[in-house]
């Protein structure tokens, strides 16, 4: 974790193409499933064709009635062709949710604080990425794969029994199937740009969206709401245009393969019809009979399924193209390239060792070249202006952000590794707190937790009063945000979390903001009681939280500077 670059053409990761091609291992093996299904299908509807041929040849001829054989074979076919199709799309329904599930997976790692983004990232652009290109994604797999493994066999099966009965048929399927893959491209080039345009649309969307229900008290208090709609009214038709020249192109795409197909039908029922007229005759060719023609007629629809299935992919396949580039920058690194969890251990020492750290895009280095130690089992305590980078230091300590460059190392009677966020314990300004009882936003911390464990961290955490003086203690639901708790009772909630967690780290920010005087003594007793023995750096504002520290720091203008050391024991 020395820098945050990563290798340009080195790494595989960096083209949307390999992204996109790797993201379907999740989901290969049902969608292969898919296509043999696709394939069984083709096979048993030729089955039910000839079948089909057969009875209707000796029923227009007048020469026998159907047998039983002819129209068991019939229902067989009928019956396996509809077995098939459901176990294509169940297989690609499996592969569509393998895939989909991974993708989100990833997502959800790289969104969270120390996950490995590559890149900073807005709300909207997150919830875009997860309800909808991770869907793009997916959709385009279960679509693609399946389709390109089984259009060779499939067409394959046509073509021979097609050439077996009509050969001169068949030829004219050939000739017309060269011209596809050239629409096939163009509707690809056609789409992609448009999958891209509304990428953005949709995005720039969701994000008009997002601001207005954050800022809607603001925009009302300063009469802005109108102007706030009209953005809205703005984006939306942004993306209803460019969603509809999307539809405008696949249209048109669509179009022109219709044509190729509809001209090749023509002709083979052409040339079938004049032969049984006995207008047409060639000379190498076998005799066209009211069975070859009608199963000729019957098969030329089925030879061109697969190039429509895979025509009308190629539109999937620039949206997912379109949907690989953003989400590259939010997933995180594949599990091989990840490090494992890590645990602090107590006696935890915290070593920076030329350490800088600059924002993407940023021009002012927010830590400039800094070698620090936080002692194992001590307070440190960093103070400073607001707006220094406080919060960001403490960020690179628990692992939370990387370095622009130097090291941060854990370091413990077992070893030396770099931080990994979860392995130490976070509390902040905000204490969240998720719907539900004090208990269970307590257990999230540790959820196989036992009735004990919670009781012990609950009474060190300084809880019991708030708990019995409650109507259902532990188990009193909590409003909306933690409506009904004092914002010293949420933070003691947030200090029961830590303590279930067991962490040698801690790492506080801010943990005695907008609390009053009492409040504050007695979380900060609190917490000096419940971090006996853990390392604990802090950053704060408060001279009584700053006083209990053995080291304190300031920090200013990128500069990390020693106020007060520990004195060695």
């Amino acid at each position: 974790m020395t820098t945050t670059e990563r290798p340009g053409t080195a790494d595989p990761w960096q083209d949307p193409r390999d992204w996109l091609a790797a993201a379907t291992v999740p989901g290969r093996r049902p969608l292969r499933l898919a296509a043999a299904c696709q394939v069984l299908e083709t096979v048993f509807t030729v089955a039910q064709w000839t079948a089909l041929a057969w009875i209707a040849s000796a029923v227009l001829n007048h020469r026998t009635q159907p047998t039983w054989s002819k129209a068991g074979l019939l229902l067989l076919g009928g019956v396996l062709a509809a077995g098939a199709t459901w176990g294509a799309a169940r297989s690609q329904a499996v592969g569509h949710r393998s895939i989909t599930a991974a993708v989100r997976r990833r997502l959800v790692a790289g969104l969270l604080p120390g996950g490995g983004r590559r890149a900073e990232t807005d709300a909207a652009t997150a919830a875009m990425a997860s309800v909808e290109l991770a869907d793009d994604v997916a959709d385009h797999h279960a679509q693609v794969l399946p389709q390109r493994l089984s259009a060779a066999g499939s067409m394959a099966v046509v073509f021979g029994v097609t050439a077996a009965v009509q050969w001169p048929a068949a030829l004219v399927l050939l000739l017309a199937s060269l011209l596809i893959p050239l629409n096939m491209r163009l509707a690809g080039l056609l789409a992609k740009e448009g999958a891209e345009e509304r990428v953005a649309a949709a995005t720039r969307l969701g994000a008009v969206v997002l601001d207005s229900f954050r800022g809607l008290p603001t925009l009302r208090g300063i009469g802005a709401l109108s102007r706030r709609r009209g953005e809205l009214v703005d984006a939306a038709d942004e993306l209803n245009a460019t969603t509809l020249e999307i539809v405008r192109r696949a249209f048109v795409s669509g179009a022109v393969m219709d044509v190729v197909v509809t001209f090749s039908i023509a002709a083979d029922a052409t040339y079938i019809g004049m032969s049984l007229l006995g207008y047409v005759h060639i000379a190498a060719a076998p005799r066209v009979t009211l069975f070859a023609g009608l199963l000729t007629l019957l098969l030329c629809p089925m030879y061109f399924q697969p190039l429509r299935s895979l025509a009308a992919a190629h539109h999937s396949r620039e949206r997912a193209a379109a949907a690989a580039s953003p989400l590259m920058g939010l997933v995180a690194d594949p599990p091989s390239r990840r490090p494992g969890p890590l645990v602090a251990a107590p006696s935890c020492t915290v070593r920076l060792d030329d350490v800088t750290f600059r924002f993407p895009h940023g021009e002012r280095r927010v830590l400039g070249r800094t070698n620090a130690t936080f002692a194992a089992g001590s307070w440190t305590a960093v103070t400073g202006p607001s707006g220094v980078g406080k919060t960001t230091l403490l960020s690179l300590i628990a692992g939370a952000r990387e370095p622009s460059t130097g090291t941060v190392r854990w370091e413990t009677g077992a070893g030396s590794s770099p931080p990994h966020l979860g392995a130490c314990a976070w509390i902040g300004q905000q204490t969240v707190l998720l719907p539900g009882s004090i208990g269970d936003n307590i257990r999230i911390a540790r959820p196989s937790a036992s009735p004990a464990d919670i009781d012990r961290a609950v009474a060190a955490a300084g809880l019991a009063d708030v708990a019995a003086r409650l109507p259902h203690g532990l188990d009193t639901r909590l409003g909306e945000g933690g409506r009904g708790l004092s914002t010293g009772e949420a933070r003691r909630i947030a200090i029961a979390r830590a303590l279930l967690r067991d962490a040698g780290l801690w790492i506080l920010d801010e943990p005695t903001a907008h609390l009053d005087a009492d409040a504050e003594a007695l979380v900060v007793e609190v917490l000096r009681t419940a971090t006996r023995g853990r390392t604990v750096v802090v950053a704060t504002h408060s001279p009584a939280l700053a006083q209990c520290a053995e080291t304190v720091f300031t920090l200013s203008d990128g500069t990390l500077r020693t106020v007060r050391e520990a004195t060695p024991a």
